[in-house]
């Protein structure tokens, strides 16, 4: 993985950070991980239309 270059941050509801939290546990992964995972995934798949 390509060395962290910058910083974004937003918020998000309890809920939805529960969730990101969960998940990211299921997969032994950080929550800041799993975000980008699933970023890099959305953003594959609008490039690839």
């Amino acid at each position: 993985m390509d060395k962290t270059e910058t910083q974004i941050s937003f918020r998000v509801t309890n809920d939805f950070k529960e969730r990101l939290e969960v998940q990211a546990h299921k997969e032994r992964r950080s929550v800041a991980s799993m975000v980008r995972i699933v970023m890099e995934d959305y953003l594959a798949e609008k490039e690839n239309e």
